[in-house]
């Protein structure tokens, strides 16, 4: 009786577990998995006039995610210009001002706001990155080695951009660092047991929730599909690309092969969809891409410039400020040394393009359109 007891509110939390992980997403949904710094927001946007939507955003995506959706649209970029862009949209001196994102009680209590004391730009950030891989490994432990002689500031670039969230060579994930008081306050957390260690996390920096939820930087793609159950399932589902460089026509593609399985609105259903949210008398839908109007700031620096409006294309490439066309060796190197880093991030788009209905693989594995799907 009791074993059966036990069973039954096993059986409960689970299910309560599920209901918690499932809260963003509905039966029958199109999954969305919108990583950071990507165009996300835009295919959001444009996709859901066609269709219900349902977005995973700054969490793992879990396999119930995925169990009744008709389409997984997984938005992506180039691994080194959504770090690039992702350093670029918190930092002092570009995007949007950190102290918009802290709070200012605390704007220097968060593994972030550290980075940004150690590097005022993202060249500066690479720089380190690279200093760090050059660096002699020494073997600490039978299965463990540290980079030797090492600054603090190089282990915590080394460590944003890390598989592992930087557990390997902080001691703890960089995500943890924003839980407890003060970076130098590491070393004494790790002496804590784990119950005083909790009680430090509970009781961590004001500005924790308010701003890591905004920070893309250490949350690439392999981030979202953590749990090889989760990648799993994912194989068994129908999987569409948005590159961030080729964002309308992938957005529409993914709309257009809805249409054909019965499972968009047309064009005047979609119309009518987006009156009747948004309370307007619009005789035509709004063109995609979607565009923005961006403050601009002279050399994206404090001084305000005005208002532009861009399409998610070109804000990317403006703020993509080591440009991968360009032909300066510091750049060059600069992007190669966060190349390296993210090497894993390339294996996982890779992965994700070898099953995807609207990608392949050239001859020199660089992922590239394919409009097969259409015949």
């Amino acid at each position: 009786m009791r074993a059966k007891r036990l069973a039954l509110v096993a059986a409960c939390l689970a299910a309560a577990s599920a209901r918690i992980e499932d809260k963003h997403v509905r039966e029958g949904e199109v999954i969305v998995i919108h990583v950071g710094k990507t165009c996300g927001g835009s295919v959001i946007d444009y996709m859901r006039r066609f269709a219900k939507l349902g977005e995973i955003h700054l969490r793992p995506v879990v396999p119930s995610d995925l169990d009744t959706a008709p389409l997984v649209v997984v938005v992506v970029r180039d691994p080194v210009d959504r770090v690039i862009s992702a350093f670029n949209w918190h930092s002092p001196n570009g995007g949007k001002p950190i102290t918009a994102a802290i709070s200012d009680a605390h704007p220097r209590d968060t593994a972030d706001s550290i980075l940004y004391d150690c590097f005022s730009t993202v060249g500066a950030f690479a720089d380190a990155v690279g200093a760090f891989a050059a660096r002699p490994r020494v073997k600490t432990g039978k299965h463990k080695t540290v980079a030797r002689n090492a600054t603090r500031c190089e282990q915590l670039a080394a460590a944003f951009l890390a598989q592992d969230d930087g557990a390997r060579e902080l001691g703890l994930p960089v995500m943890d660092y924003n839980k407890i008081k003060t970076f130098a306050h590491v070393e004494t957390f790790k002496k804590l047991t784990k119950e005083q260690q909790a009680k430090e996390q509970r009781a961590g920096a004001p500005g924790f929730k308010n701003f890591y939820s905004k920070g893309h930087i250490s949350r690439g793609l392999s981030w979202y599909l953590t749990k090889k159950e989760t990648r799993a399932a994912l194989k068994k589902k129908n999987v569409w690309m948005v590159q961030t460089a080729n964002c309308a026509n992938d957005t529409t593609g993914a709309v257009e092969w809805l249409s054909r399985r019965g499972d968009a609105r047309n064009e005047q259903q979609a119309l009518e969809h987006v009156n009747e949210r948004k309370g307007k008398k619009r005789r035509e839908l709004p063109r995609f891409p979607q565009e923005h109007k961006v403050n601009v700031y002279e050399d994206r620096g404090e001084k305000y410039g005005g208002t532009v409006t861009r399409t998610p294309e070109q804000e990317a490439v403006l703020e993509t400020k080591l440009p991968a066309d360009s032909t300066d060796k510091r750049v060059v190197r600069r992007r190669a040394a966060l190349a390296a880093a993210l090497a894993y991030e390339y294996e996982r788009m890779n992965w994700l393009v070898g099953f995807s209905i609207n990608y392949r693989v050239d001859g020199e594995g660089v992922p590239r359109p394919d409009d097969s799907w259409k015949r």
